[in-house]
Protein backbone atom coordinates (compact mmCIF):
# COMPACT_ATOMS: atom_id res chain seq x y z
CA UNK A 1 0.00 0.00 0.00
CA UNK A 2 1.30 3.54 -0.80
CA UNK A 3 1.13 6.00 1.96
CA UNK A 4 0.66 9.54 0.76
CA UNK A 5 0.73 12.87 2.88
CA UNK A 6 -0.14 16.13 2.07
CA UNK A 7 -0.96 19.54 2.73
CA UNK A 8 -3.09 21.80 -0.36
CA UNK A 9 -4.38 25.80 -0.13
CA UNK A 10 -4.48 28.35 -2.24
CA UNK A 11 -1.19 29.42 -1.27
CA UNK A 12 1.19 26.89 0.89
CA UNK A 13 3.52 23.84 -0.64
CA UNK A 14 2.75 20.21 -0.17
CA UNK A 15 4.31 18.87 3.62
CA UNK A 16 3.71 15.77 5.80
CA UNK A 17 0.86 15.32 7.90
CA UNK A 18 2.26 12.73 9.96
CA UNK A 19 4.90 13.19 12.60
CA UNK A 20 5.47 9.51 13.34
CA UNK A 21 5.07 6.02 12.53
CA UNK A 22 2.61 5.40 15.45
CA UNK A 23 0.31 7.74 13.11
CA UNK A 24 1.19 5.98 9.94
CA UNK A 25 0.56 2.82 10.94
CA UNK A 26 -2.37 3.99 12.47
CA UNK A 27 -4.07 5.22 9.15
CA UNK A 28 -2.57 1.97 7.49
CA UNK A 29 -5.13 -0.27 10.17
CA UNK A 30 -7.88 2.50 9.28
CA UNK A 31 -7.45 1.61 5.67
CA UNK A 32 -7.66 -2.53 6.45
CA UNK A 33 -10.91 -1.43 8.01
CA UNK A 34 -12.14 0.64 5.15
CA UNK A 35 -11.25 -2.57 2.91
CA UNK A 36 -13.26 -4.80 4.95
CA UNK A 37 -16.20 -2.29 4.37
CA UNK A 38 -15.58 -2.93 0.88
CA UNK A 39 -13.69 0.17 -0.34
CA UNK A 40 -10.40 -0.14 -1.65
CA UNK A 41 -9.29 4.00 -1.09
CA UNK A 42 -9.38 6.08 1.92
CA UNK A 43 -8.68 9.97 2.65
CA UNK A 44 -9.04 11.69 5.84
CA UNK A 45 -9.37 15.77 5.17
CA UNK A 46 -8.43 18.55 7.58
CA UNK A 47 -9.89 22.00 7.03
CA UNK A 48 -8.51 24.76 8.57
CA UNK A 49 -9.80 28.35 8.04
CA UNK A 50 -7.45 31.55 7.67
CA UNK A 51 -7.71 34.66 9.12
CA UNK A 52 -8.66 36.30 6.47
CA UNK A 53 -9.09 34.63 3.45
CA UNK A 54 -8.78 30.99 1.99
CA UNK A 55 -8.57 28.12 3.62
CA UNK A 56 -5.71 25.48 5.09
CA UNK A 57 -6.09 21.87 3.92
CA UNK A 58 -4.40 19.04 5.82
CA UNK A 59 -4.88 15.34 3.63
CA UNK A 60 -3.74 11.85 3.78
CA UNK A 61 -4.66 8.56 1.94
CA UNK A 62 -3.57 6.09 0.51
CA UNK A 63 -5.11 7.10 -3.27
CA UNK A 64 -2.68 6.14 -6.16
CA UNK A 65 0.57 8.44 -6.37
CA UNK A 66 -0.31 9.93 -9.81
CA UNK A 67 -3.95 11.20 -8.04
CA UNK A 68 -2.02 12.68 -5.37
CA UNK A 69 0.00 14.59 -7.39
CA UNK A 70 -2.34 15.78 -10.21
CA UNK A 71 -4.98 16.35 -7.49
CA UNK A 72 -2.06 19.05 -6.03
CA UNK A 73 -0.56 20.12 -9.66
CA UNK A 74 -4.67 21.07 -10.73
CA UNK A 75 -5.73 22.69 -7.11
CA UNK A 76 -8.21 20.23 -7.31
CA UNK A 77 -8.90 20.65 -3.67
CA UNK A 78 -10.27 24.70 -4.55
CA UNK A 79 -13.17 22.73 -6.17
CA UNK A 80 -13.84 19.71 -4.77
CA UNK A 81 -17.08 19.29 -3.68
CA UNK A 82 -16.41 16.78 -0.72
CA UNK A 83 -14.58 19.49 0.48
CA UNK A 84 -17.17 22.69 -0.06
CA UNK A 85 -19.76 20.21 1.56
CA UNK A 86 -17.50 19.46 4.65
CA UNK A 87 -17.31 23.39 5.17
CA UNK A 88 -21.00 24.01 6.01
CA UNK A 89 -22.50 19.95 6.35
CA UNK A 90 -22.18 17.03 9.01
CA UNK A 91 -24.10 15.01 6.68
CA UNK A 92 -22.59 12.50 4.70
CA UNK A 93 -22.16 12.59 1.25
CA UNK A 94 -22.51 9.66 -1.59
CA UNK A 95 -20.74 10.77 -4.73
CA UNK A 96 -22.24 11.02 -7.43
CA UNK A 97 -21.46 11.87 -11.33
CA UNK A 98 -23.39 15.51 -10.87
CA UNK A 99 -21.57 16.45 -7.91
CA UNK A 100 -18.11 16.94 -9.73
CA UNK A 101 -16.55 19.21 -11.82
CA UNK A 102 -16.32 17.13 -15.35
CA UNK A 103 -11.87 17.60 -15.33
CA UNK A 104 -12.02 16.22 -11.74
CA UNK A 105 -14.80 13.17 -12.53
CA UNK A 106 -12.57 12.38 -15.28
CA UNK A 107 -9.55 12.27 -13.52
CA UNK A 108 -11.31 10.35 -10.81
CA UNK A 109 -12.19 7.89 -13.64
CA UNK A 110 -9.20 7.39 -15.52
CA UNK A 111 -7.13 6.77 -12.01
CA UNK A 112 -9.32 4.14 -10.87
CA UNK A 113 -12.41 5.26 -8.54
CA UNK A 114 -15.43 6.78 -9.58
CA UNK A 115 -17.51 5.82 -6.54
CA UNK A 116 -17.36 6.73 -3.03
CA UNK A 117 -18.35 8.50 0.06
CA UNK A 118 -17.47 11.32 2.38
CA UNK A 119 -18.09 12.01 6.09
CA UNK A 120 -17.86 15.48 7.88
CA UNK A 121 -17.11 16.24 11.20
CA UNK A 122 -17.10 19.27 12.76
CA UNK A 123 -14.54 20.68 15.34
CA UNK A 124 -14.09 23.69 16.95
CA UNK A 125 -13.58 27.50 15.44
CA UNK A 126 -14.54 26.57 11.95
CA UNK A 127 -11.99 23.44 11.71
CA UNK A 128 -13.34 19.99 10.12
CA UNK A 129 -11.99 16.87 9.48
CA UNK A 130 -13.47 14.65 6.56
CA UNK A 131 -13.44 10.94 6.12
CA UNK A 132 -13.36 9.83 1.93
CA UNK A 133 -13.80 5.68 1.39
CA UNK A 134 -13.65 5.47 -2.27
CA UNK A 135 -13.69 2.35 -4.74
CA UNK A 136 -13.52 1.41 -8.67
CA UNK A 137 -16.35 -0.51 -9.19
CA UNK A 138 -19.70 -0.73 -7.86
CA UNK A 139 -21.78 1.81 -7.08
CA UNK A 140 -23.41 2.69 -3.24
CA UNK A 141 -26.69 1.26 -3.37
CA UNK A 142 -29.37 2.12 -0.82
CA UNK A 143 -29.17 -1.66 0.74
CA UNK A 144 -25.40 -1.30 0.60
CA UNK A 145 -25.28 2.14 2.60
CA UNK A 146 -28.34 1.20 5.17
CA UNK A 147 -26.34 -2.17 5.82
CA UNK A 148 -22.80 -0.17 6.09
CA UNK A 149 -23.29 3.27 7.57
CA UNK A 150 -23.22 2.60 11.31
CA UNK A 151 -19.66 1.32 10.97
CA UNK A 152 -18.84 3.76 7.90
CA UNK A 153 -19.60 6.15 10.28
CA UNK A 154 -17.63 4.65 13.22
CA UNK A 155 -15.04 4.25 11.23
CA UNK A 156 -14.64 8.24 10.83
CA UNK A 157 -15.08 9.37 14.24
CA UNK A 158 -11.79 6.98 15.29
CA UNK A 159 -9.96 8.33 12.65
CA UNK A 160 -11.23 11.64 13.37
CA UNK A 161 -10.73 11.47 16.95
CA UNK A 162 -6.82 10.38 16.58
CA UNK A 163 -5.37 12.18 13.81
CA UNK A 164 -7.46 15.73 14.16
CA UNK A 165 -6.10 15.79 17.62
CA UNK A 166 -2.24 14.96 17.20
CA UNK A 167 -2.48 17.45 14.60
CA UNK A 168 -3.92 20.24 17.06
CA UNK A 169 -1.21 19.19 19.35
CA UNK A 170 1.53 19.02 16.64
CA UNK A 171 0.22 22.76 15.40
CA UNK A 172 0.00 24.05 18.94
CA UNK A 173 3.70 23.37 19.29
CA UNK A 174 4.91 24.99 16.14
CA UNK A 175 2.83 27.84 16.89
CA UNK A 176 4.69 28.13 20.50
CA UNK A 177 7.66 28.52 19.07
CA UNK A 178 6.62 31.47 17.11
CA UNK A 179 5.96 33.56 20.15
CA UNK A 180 8.04 36.69 20.81
CA UNK A 181 9.03 37.80 23.79
CA UNK A 182 6.67 40.30 24.44
CA UNK A 183 3.72 37.69 23.38
CA UNK A 184 5.61 35.23 26.32
CA UNK A 185 5.83 38.54 28.80
CA UNK A 186 1.47 39.36 27.85
CA UNK A 187 0.89 35.57 27.93
CA UNK A 188 2.44 35.42 31.91
CA UNK A 189 1.13 38.40 33.24
CA UNK A 190 -2.35 37.27 32.05
CA UNK A 191 -2.39 33.98 33.24
CA UNK A 192 -1.88 35.77 36.83
CA UNK A 193 -4.67 37.58 36.56
CA UNK A 194 -3.40 40.75 34.51
CA UNK A 195 -6.81 42.95 32.46
CA UNK A 196 -5.37 44.24 29.12
CA UNK A 197 -5.14 47.67 31.40
CA UNK A 198 -3.06 46.14 33.92
CA UNK A 199 -0.37 44.69 31.53
CA UNK A 200 -0.26 47.67 29.19
CA UNK A 201 0.49 49.73 32.54
CA UNK A 202 3.28 47.13 33.64
CA UNK A 203 4.67 46.99 30.36
CA UNK A 204 4.75 50.43 28.83
CA UNK A 205 2.73 49.99 25.98
CA UNK A 206 -1.03 51.12 25.22
CA UNK A 207 -3.67 48.72 25.74
CA UNK A 208 -4.65 48.79 22.18
CA UNK A 209 -1.16 47.29 21.69
CA UNK A 210 -2.06 44.22 24.09
CA UNK A 211 -4.64 43.20 22.83
CA UNK A 212 -3.06 42.85 19.63
CA UNK A 213 -0.49 40.58 21.17
CA UNK A 214 -3.61 38.51 22.63
CA UNK A 215 -5.39 38.53 19.39
CA UNK A 216 -1.44 37.14 18.09
CA UNK A 217 -1.74 34.89 20.59
CA UNK A 218 -4.87 33.42 20.41
CA UNK A 219 -3.92 32.63 16.75
CA UNK A 220 -0.95 31.06 16.98
CA UNK A 221 -2.01 28.48 19.66
CA UNK A 222 -5.28 28.05 17.80
CA UNK A 223 -7.16 29.12 21.33
CA UNK A 224 -10.36 30.03 21.34
CA UNK A 225 -10.36 33.23 23.79
CA UNK A 226 -7.48 34.64 26.45
CA UNK A 227 -8.36 31.99 29.12
CA UNK A 228 -7.98 29.13 27.05
CA UNK A 229 -4.81 30.39 25.35
CA UNK A 230 -3.59 31.10 28.79
CA UNK A 231 -4.53 26.90 29.60
CA UNK A 232 -2.96 25.82 26.79
CA UNK A 233 0.30 27.68 27.57
CA UNK A 234 0.30 25.99 30.79
CA UNK A 235 -0.25 22.79 29.26
CA UNK A 236 2.85 23.46 27.53
CA UNK A 237 5.00 24.49 29.28
CA UNK A 238 5.39 27.99 27.98
CA UNK A 239 4.74 29.96 31.33
CA UNK A 240 7.59 27.69 33.84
Amino acid sequence: MTDQNSIASHSESPTLLFANSAQRDFFRGAVLGARSLGFEHSAYLIGVPGRGVGWRFVMTSNFPRPWQERYLKHGYHAIDPTIEHAKTSVLPLIWSSALFDQALARDARELGFNHGWTQPLRASNGKFGALTLARSQGAISADELEAKLPMMQWLAQVVHARLFREFLARQRNESSTRLSERELEVLRLASEGGTAGDIAELTGVGERTVNFHIANIISKLGATNKTHAVTLAMRLGLLD
